[in-house]
């Protein structure tokens, strides 16, 4: 799974996208038991939410995980997940996550038998724990090496290609690499087994700040403006602290375009690495048993300039929730135009895999077709940004927790006190005084599907390891 949007900017003369980031994917939706959707949209526009909904197959508004907008809320322990229900039919599970927001510290490690929460810090005998302190291939820190020392030692001999070369700044490296690398060492121990595996791997290539590994550089070098060395500057600068990408986005994002061509490029090089990561991992799982599914999508997307925004905040914008999936070994017998949601599948997995759940709010992808995708946002702290600029535009933007509700024609907003409703692709101009009949019917279905009251779970118990890494990726 790739932390990358579906982009619909640069469009080419044949309707695609003039730069070939994603060569393996592509291969992949175009065998013959595979299904390429061109409509998934996520439940919401980062880590935390989103992957709470793939998980447990319901919505923000149900699992509240990020309804009070910082993602520091655990899973209520009502409610169960994909992992737990296969690990009970017999299956062996495990995860490999790059991102605190996805981890133990907020109940997101449920059901996995194996969890293995990835870290570039020092207190966790990390990346750059590796390279300051050096490899002994025979053991680290006295004990054996397990599969997450040996990606990383692997990385760390690696570092010029599949890194930014040698350097203790933990922004410049990426874990893609070693999630890659782990995940093949799990999936060859677990066939050794007789029984059945679920593998959830988090690529987080590409996020915020871009910094591409070395050996992918090259790919869409002469798209840049400047050289790559100011490129990756230019990013760390922009993205570097969760109070970088506020000053910006409170702002409006007024970057030039040469700053805009240049993070974009920087982008769509992370994608194409996370391309590689998925090759690998696929062709490792298939080559150990061709009898598997593999599912390939991503959690959110990011914005360049949608509402004045940069990153992955305050919004819903299709640029945020237009995400990629790619569904191969299952025999859908879908046509790859409907509407469809990852709570889809998670309901259509189960299903096949003989674990169905009435907790989960998907449709099974076989048999049944949506006319609607719900996504949420919670809580946003308006205040923080006026205080940077107190002429903050929030005209598009919702301060309450809000859900978009969207067709292939429409998207009403809705939050306490306030609504919109755009006509695609335009996302600007609220037409609710011409679409009178849509608003009211929308506003039915938000009605029927969301329940904001929901009881606060518990706080989640992030380490200090988790917050510097949450920070390191620009969220505190």
């Amino acid at each position: 799974m790739a932390d990358a949007r579906k982009r619909q900017s640069r469009p080419h003369a044949d309707g695609g996208y003039d730069r070939d980031t994603t060569p393996a994917i592509r291969q992949l939706a175009e065998e013959d038991d595979a299904t390429a959707f061109e409509n998934c949209f996520a439940h919401s526009m980062w880590t935390p939410a989103s992957s709470a909904s793939i998980f447990t197959g319901t919505y923000l508004s149900d699992h509240g995980v990020g309804k009070e907008g910082t993602g520091m809320r655990k899973l209520p322990p009502d409610l169960t997940t994909l992992p737990a229900l296969l690990a009970d039919e017999g299956y062996r599970t495990a995860c490999l996550s790059p991102n605190g927001y996805l981890s133990s510290a907020n109940g997101l490690d449920r059901g996995f038998e194996d969890f293995y929460w990835l870290s570039k810090n020092l207190g966790d005998g990390g990346v750059a724990d590796l390279l300051k302190y050096g490899l002994n291939l025979g053991s680290h820190e006295g004990r054996p090496l397990n599969e997450k020392t040996r990606a990383l030692a692997k990385y760390a001999l690696n570092v010029r290609s599949h890194g930014p070369g040698f350097t203790l700044d933990r922004n410049r490296h990426n874990l893609s690499y070693v999630t890659t690398e782990m995940a093949k060492q799990w999936t060859s121990k677990a066939a050794n087994g007789d029984d059945p595996f679920f593998l959830y791997a988090h690529v987080g290539n590409p996020h915020h700040p871009y910094c591409p590994p070395r050996r992918a550089r090259d790919r869409f070098r002469d798209s840049l403006p400047v050289p790559m060395d100011e490129a990756i500057a230019l990013s760390l600068d922009l993205y570097g602290s969760a109070d970088r990408i506020q000053r910006l986005n409170a702002h409006g994002s007024q970057l030039t375009p040469e700053q805009w061509e240049t993070i974009e490029t920087l982008y769509d090089t992370e994608i194409s690495y996370a391309d590689d990561c998925v090759r690998e991992i696929v062709n490792h799982v298939r080559a150990l048993n061709g009898d598997t599914i593999v599912v390939v999508t991503a959690d959110h997307g990011e914005c360049f300039g949608e509402y004045g925004l940069v990153g992955h905040n305050l919004a819903l914008h299709d640029a945020l929730t237009h995400v990629p999936l790619v569904v191969a070994g299952a025999d859908l017998d879908c046509d790859g135009d409907e509407l469809v949601q990852h709570v889809d599948v998670t309901r259509t997995i189960a299903s096949i895999l003989g674990c169905d759940h009435d907790q989960f709010r998907g449709y099974d992808l076989r048999t049944e077709t949506r006319d609607y995708c719900l996504s949420q946002r919670g809580r946003a702290d308006f205040d923080e940004f006026f205080a940077v600029n107190p002429e903050f535009n929030t005209e598009l933007l919702h301060e309450q927790p809000f859900s978009a509700i969207r067709t292939r024609e429409f998207k009403y907003l809705e939050s306490e006190g306030k609504s919109q409703l755009f006509e695609l692709p335009d996302e600007e101009t609220d037409v609710s005084d011409e679409q009178p009949e849509a608003v009211e019917e929308l506003s039915a279905v938000a009605d029927d599907w969301v329940d904001w009251t929901a009881a606060e779970t518990d706080e989640a118990e992030f380490t200090d390891e988790m917050k510097e890494q949450l920070a390191d990726l620009g969220y505190l």
